[in-house]
C-alpha cells in the first residue's frame, strides 16, 4: 500500500465515523452500552488513546527497539486502564482531542518516506509484516469498526 492509499483509507475511515455521530444529541455521546458498558464518548476517547499511542510509535520509527504500542502486553487490561482515566473528562475535551489527534496522525504519515510503508524487512518488531499494517490495525481498521458499532447501537437505540 502506498502513502496516498494509506491516507484515503485513515480519510475514510473518519468520514464513516462522522457519519455515525451525525445529528447524535450530546446526551446521547454518554449513553452506556455501545461497545459493552462504554458509551459513544468513551469509544471516541479509546480511539483517541490508540491514535496517539500510533503516533507515538511513528515518531519514533529511527529509536532503536520495538515502540511500546507492539509490547502491550494484555490489550484489554490496557483497555481498561485508559478507560478509567478517560472516564472523568468532559465530552467537549473528548471531542477536541479526538479532532486534534487525527490531525497529527495524518501529518505524522504524510512525512514518513514513501518506501517505509512497505518494507518488511526494517523493523524486526514487525514480525514480517510491512509498516502500513501497523497503521491500517490502530487508525483505519479499527476506527471503522467502533463506527460500525456506534450505528448499531444507533439503530438499536433509535437515536
Amino acid at each position: 500500500m502506498n502513502k496516498q492509499e494509506l491516507l484515503n483509507e485513515i480519510t475514510q475511515s473518519r468520514e464513516a465515523m462522522l457519519a455515525a455521530l451525525d445529528g447524535l444529541p450530546d446526551d446521547a455521546y454518554l449513553r452506556p452500552g455501545v461497545v459493552g458498558l462504554w458509551s459513544v464518548k468513551d469509544v471516541l476517547a479509546h480511539l483517541t488513546v490508540w491514535y496517539s499511542e500510533l503516533i507515538t510509535a511513528l515518531s519514533q520509527l529511527d529509536r532503536p527497539g520495538a515502540p511500546n504500542i507492539v509490547e502491550i502486553e494484555d490489550i484489554d487490561e490496557f483497555n481498561e486502564e485508559q478507560y478509567r482515566l478517560n472516564t472523568r473528562r468532559s465530552l467537549a475535551v473528548i471531542l477536541e482531542d479526538f479532532r486534534g489527534v487525527y490531525k497529527i496522525l495524518m501529518k505524522t504519515v504524510e512525512e514518513i518516506d514513501e518506501k517505509t510503508f512497505n518494507n518488511v524487512r526494517r523493523f524486526s518488531w514487525m514480525e514480517g509484516e510491512p509498516l502500513w499494517y501497523l497503521i491500517a490495525e490502530n487508525a483505519y481498521w479499527h476506527e471503522k469498526e467502533h463506527a460500525e458499532e456506534i450505528r448499531k447501537w444507533r439503530d438499536t437505540e433509535g437515536i
